[in-house]
Order: C-alpha cells, then structure tokens, then sequence
C-alpha cells in the first residue's frame, strides 16, 4: 500500500477512534505522522514537528485564557442575570433575551460551546419559572452561541479563517461570520415562532419570576469591571485597529492577572487543553499528508 493512501486512513482512523474512545484525535493523529513520516517516509524529525501549527497553537491559548480568567470571576455570569431582569418577567423576550447573550458570548472569545456551558443552566432554570419551553430555550442558545461561532474571535472562526487562509481565501473571516450568523438567526427565529414564542408575549409574569425580579442583582465589583473592560478593549483594538487576536488576548491576560483580577493558576487549568491538543495535533498530520501527497489523492 503507498504512503499517499496509508497517511490518509491514518487520519481517518484517528477520527474514527476518537469517536467511539476516550482517545484524543490530536494524541492519535501526532503518533501516525511519527510512524508515517519519520519511519515509513524517511523524513527528518524536524520537518514531521515543522508540521505543528505554532501560530494557531498560541493564538487559540491566549484566547482561551482570557476567558478562562473571566469564567473565574464570573463577571459575564452577571452581565447574564442583569439581562433577565431587563426583560421584566415578560417570558417573550426572555428566550430571545438568550439567543443575543449566546452570539454576543460565543462570538467575543469563549466560542460557542463555552457560551453553552456559561448560559444553558441559568436559562433552563428561567424557563422552568417562567412557564417557557425548555426545547426552545434550548433551540435559542444553542443557534445564538452557534451564530457567534465563527467570529474572527472565538477558538471556531480562528481554525477556520487559518484553513481558509491557508487555502487562498484570506479575507473570508468576517463573511465567514455575517453568514453564519444570518443563517443560525433564521434557525432561531423559526424556531421561536413555530414553538409558540409569540404567544408567550400574552402571559402574565408567573408568581415565581415577580419574586426572582424583587431581588437585586448584586453590583460589579472592581475585578469583573476591569475583566469586562478587557474583554471589550479587545474587541474593539481587533475590529478596529486591526490588531492580532493573540496579541491582544495575551496582553489581556497579562492585565489581569497582574491586577490580580484573576486566579492565573485556576484559569490555566480551565483551558479546553484536551480541543487544543486535538486540533494542532490533527493538523501534524495533515501537513503531512500534504507532503506525502495524500492531500492530493483525497
């Protein structure tokens, strides 16, 4: 069998495994390109490792820290809570309310399945006292965070806009985005009419919401204040001054923890290591299958 074909069941079979174990693709994917590239191809250690993608590697860990440092402190947990009482019991707004809070967390750094994690307890718990759907809170969510995926910000848009690059479209991240979201808003808003979402504008506050929007949202103490300015001078310093995302997320990261505003060691274990292994390391061995041309035969 030739080495072209060889290298890309090796891929397969990495993700074929990775499905059905608890084996990580990445770990999977740097073995074959070491057995492939180094003992079947003769190539040098070097030019297999050549293969490990640095750029990406540090830009998807500057902004996972980022907001590994926030989910610390959980200023974007409030911002969350301070959103529902904006909707003032009225269970209509409240599931669209989620969705713009699910684009919004995805899309300025965490990504969608971490906007996920942050927002669906505290939406399902809204929607059990506010007599709402749980299946469409959870069409809301899950379509909001997904809209916010491909931001040129979130850990999803960042592999994809540097495939894209990579392939000799290097200015699709912001269409990759705009039409991304277009879609998954669709999504959402067919689903919020055809679950009922409307008629929800005609039921009176349940007895349980009056009580929850009695109680007062504690105030920002100064560390979320500072991790939100961050987070939103990011923002703004990569749209408009065209600044490197992994720049600007390590110098945020830096910030804060020299303000102590967050607890360094904990945020470091909070990073998804286990997705940035898997991603840098599928993408060892699919330079390699570049060099051995099994890119080509696919």
């Amino acid at each position: 069998m030739n080495l072209p074909l060889l290298s890309l069941i090796a891929l397969l079979v990495a993700i074929l495994i990775s499905c059905f174990t608890r084996l990580n693709a990445g770990l999977l994917s740097i073995a074959f390109a070491f057995i492939l590239g180094v003992l079947l191809k003769g190539l040098k250690l070097s030019e297999v490792v050549g293969g490990f993608p640095s750029g990406l590697f540090l830009t998807l860990i500057g902004v996972t820290l980022l907001f590994a440092q926030e989910q610390t402190k959980g200023a974007l947990d409030k911002v969350a809570q301070r959103a529902i009482h904006l909707a003032r019991g009225n269970a209509g707004v409240i599931p669209i309310l989620f969705f713009v809070l699910a684009l919004t967390i995805s899309g300025i750094g965490p990504g969608n399945i971490a906007a996920v994690a942050l927002l669906a307890p505290v939406a399902m718990a809204v929607a059990g006292r506010a007599g709402i759907s749980a299946f469409l809170m959870a069409i809301m969510i899950c379509n909001g965070a997904g809209a916010g995926s491909l931001s040129p910000f979130a850990p999803g848009g960042i592999i994809a806009n540097g495939l894209m690059t990579k392939a000799g479209m290097p200015n699709a991240a912001w269409p990759n985005f705009y039409n991304t979201a277009l879609a998954q808003t669709f999504v959402a808003l067919a689903g919020y009419f055809a679950l009922g979402g409307v008629k929800l504008f005609r039921r009176k506050p349940t007895s349980e919401m009056i009580e929850e929007l009695k109680h007062q949202v504690e105030p920002f103490d100064h560390r979320q204040k500072l991790t939100l300015a961050v987070i939103g001078a990011l923002v703004v310093s990569v749209i408009g001054f065209k600044i490197d995302v992994t720049i600007g997320a390590f110098i945020g990261a830096v910030l804060l923890s020299a303000a102590r505003c967050a607890d360094e060691e904990a945020a470091v274990k909070a990073i998804p290591w286990n997705t940035v292994l898997m991603v840098c390391g599928v993408t060892v061995l699919v330079a390699l299958l570049e060099k051995t041309g099994g890119m080509d035969l696919f």
